[in-house]
C-alpha cells in the first residue's frame, strides 16, 4: 500500500490521529512493563542462560595432506647419478635399492615408481633397454 505524504492530509484528520495515539500510550507502556518483568523472571531462572548453543558447523576438510619431505644430504637426481655411474647401467628397481642403500632418505609409498619418473624425465640419464637406464655420457 502506497504511503500518502502529509501535505494532502487534512489537519483535523491529523490532529485525531496523534489523540488516538496518545490515548494507546498508557496501555503499550503497561504491556512493555510485563513484559520486561517476564524477562527479568525468565532470566533469574537462568532459562536463558541454560538455552542450547547454536551447533557449530565443522571448518571445511583440508584435502590431500603431505607427508613431511624428508630430509637427505643429496638430491635424488645426484644420488641416482652417483650409484648409477659405479655401474653401467641399472634397472629401476635396482637403482631405487641402491639409493636407498647409499643412505638416502625418502618417505614414499612407492619409491620404485618416483625413481622410475626421474630416471625418464631427467636428460641426464638414457634409456639403454626396457626399465635400464645409464648415465649419459
Amino acid at each position: 500500500m502506497p504511503r500518502m505524504s502529509l501535505a494532502k492530509v487534512a489537519t483535523d484528520a491529523l490532529k485525531k490521529e496523534l489523540q488516538r495515539r496518545l490515548e494507546a500510550l498508557p496501555e503499550l507502556i503497561a504491556q512493555r512493563d510485563e513484559l520486561n518483568r517476564q524477562i527479568a523472571e525468565l532470566e533469574a531462572l537462568g532459562a536463558a542462560r541454560e538455552a542450547p548453543e547454536p551447533m557449530k558447523v565443522p571448518a571445511p576438510r583440508k584435502r590431500g595432506r603431505r607427508a613431511k619431505r624428508a630430509k637427505s644430504p643429496m638430491s635424488l637426481v645426484s644420488t641416482l647419478a652417483e650409484v648409477i655411474k659405479a655401474k653401467e647401467s641399472m634397472s629401476i628397481r635396482e637403482a631405487a635399492e641402491a639409493v636407498l642403500a647409499s643412505g638416502y632418505k625418502s618417505k614414499s609409498k612407492d619409491f620404485p615408481n618416483l625413481v622410475s619418473m626421474t630416471l625418464a624425465s631427467d636428460k641426464r640419464f638414457e634409456r639403454v633397454a626396457r626399465g635400464m637406464y645409464r648415465v649419459k655420457g
